[in-house]
């Protein structure tokens, strides 16, 4: 497998959830242009999911990129297995993970996925049928690399231990949420983060493994670049404090605050990529620039007070 860039296009609000003929053309083309947009700013790497949208952001990747001829040039990272709340809590059985490789692969026009990613966990769920079907995707050249999303370090050491049983080369990238603000609450149900000093030991983890980490929400949902005090998932007296921080010394370094969190992402003791959504071409050209920024240990710590 490729390395995973440093900056990952978050898409999951792209696309509509409607079906091709009735989505509005207008939007359609906006978010084409859009896109063409940011692989000129140099952009090649894209996070997707089946769920995005009911599928509606894998059908406006694969039009775009089949009409661009940009499959070889884009690293494309997949997910599978989110679980149906309420209907079907567990979707890491074999026929569910292999349903949502293969209408993903339908969707996106293409032949294979650089990372697929299990999207959530549902604890208890066996992990044979998992190491079996991702082997077999493997083996069939549907995926380069596999890994998991939202799962605590527990249960991803014993999927690794189940994968090395079956035969299974080792884990790529696990994407859990980490930021320099850490949550008040999750966002979601079955959410797992790495940041705050509740996480140290799930940080050292990775330390020790160097398993690489594709950290997702890095900017806290737009909390470190905006001015919102309270409320949402990030309005504690302690993120606030971290927000002012990452200001002052994004101010001393002549850089963005944005750039400035996601330099600290960068600056860790294991690899990391960032999973980053724009509104605008010119912030992603931004966060693309913080791609080679690093911060001195000293820097990191006087950022997380």
């Amino acid at each position: 497998m490729a390395l995973i860039p440093r900056i990952v296009v978050g898409t999951s609000r792209l696309g509509s959830i409607l079906p091709d003929g009735l989505a509005p053309g207008s939007s359609r083309e906006k978010e084409l242009r859009y896109l063409d947009a940011l692989v000129e700013a140099g952009c090649t790497a894209f996070d997707l999911a089946a769920s995005y949208q009911l599928g509606g952001t894998e059908r406006l990747l694969g039009r775009w990129m089949a009409s661009r001829r940009l499959r070889e040039r884009l690293f494309l990272v997949g997910k599978g297995g989110h679980p149906y709340p309420g209907i079907r809590p567990n979707r890491l059985g074999a026929a569910a993970l292999s349903g949502d490789l293969e209408a993903s692969l339908r969707r996106l026009r293409v032949d294979r996925l650089d990372l697929y990613l299990l999207h959530r966990d549902s604890p208890g769920a066996p992990l044979e049928p998992i190491v079996e079907t991702l082997g077999a995707a493997l083996r069939a050249g549907k995926i380069q690399a596999w890994g998991v999303s939202n799962w605590t370090i527990a249960r991803i050491q014993a999927l690794e231990a189940a994968a090395r049983q079956g035969g299974l080369p080792p884990m790529a990238a696990t994407s859990p949420h980490f930021s320099l603000v850490d949550w008040v609450r999750p966002p979601w149900t079955g959410s797992v983060s790495i940041a705050g000093p509740a996480n140290r030991e799930a940080r050292a983890f990775h330390q020790r493994t160097q398993l690489h980490v594709l950290a997702w929400a890095p900017l806290g949902s737009g909390f470190l670049t905006s001015e919102r005090v309270g409320g949402g998932s990030y309005g504690s007296p302690a993120n606030v404090a971290r927000r002012e921080r990452a200001r002052t010394l994004a101010r001393e370094r002549g850089c963005t605050p944005a750039q400035l969190a996601l330099a600290y992402l960068f600056s860790q003791p294991f690899p990391v990529s960032a999973v980053v959504a724009a509104s605008t071409v010119e912030k992603m050209r931004r966060n693309l620039e913080a791609g080679t920024m690093r911060l001195s240990v000293d820097e990191v710590r006087a950022l997380e007070g």
